[in-house]
């Protein structure tokens, strides 16, 4: 827990860094095509298959540097508070979540598929988890 702690202040810590940076729709696609990325590549890199670094660097730190984008896109576009309250939105804002949520999968794909490639790992995309019991 302490290591999902650690790696998820470092990633909020670079996330902010971007806000700060860039224009927001830019810096919320930036953040999340280069998190997925990044996460693809940590789940097909032999480098990253211990518990801890998988703590850190996926969930931690990926986590925190892309968790509440697709909330603050929504946020700042006006899409969920125009849901909410019945009003007309704009489907060209909606055109642009959906356009960075298949960047985001492409680039996680492209990534896994490339560090596979290059390791000669092949780990599947999705990563079962087995359940725990006492």
């Amino acid at each position: 827990m302490a290591l999902v702690f650690a790696g998820g202040t470092v990633g909020t810590l670079l996330r902010t860094g971007f806000a700060f940076g860039l224009d927001s729709y830019f810096s919320l696609a930036a953040v999340n095509i280069v998190g997925s990325a990044l996460i693809g590549w940590l789940n097909s890199d032999p480098r990253f298959a211990t518990e801890g670094k998988r703590a850190f660097w996926a969930i931690g730190f990926c986590g925190g540097f892309t968790t509440m984008s697709g909330v603050a896109l929504l946020t700042a576009s006006g899409i969920g508070e125009s849901l909410v309250f019945g009003q007309g939105f704009s489907f060209v804002i909606l055109g642009l979540i959906l356009a960075i949520f298949a960047a985001s999968l492409l680039a996680y794909w492209g990534a896994h598929a490339l560090t596979s490639r290059l390791t000669g790992n092949d780990a599947v995309v999705s990563h079962e988890v087995e359940e725990v019991t006492e």
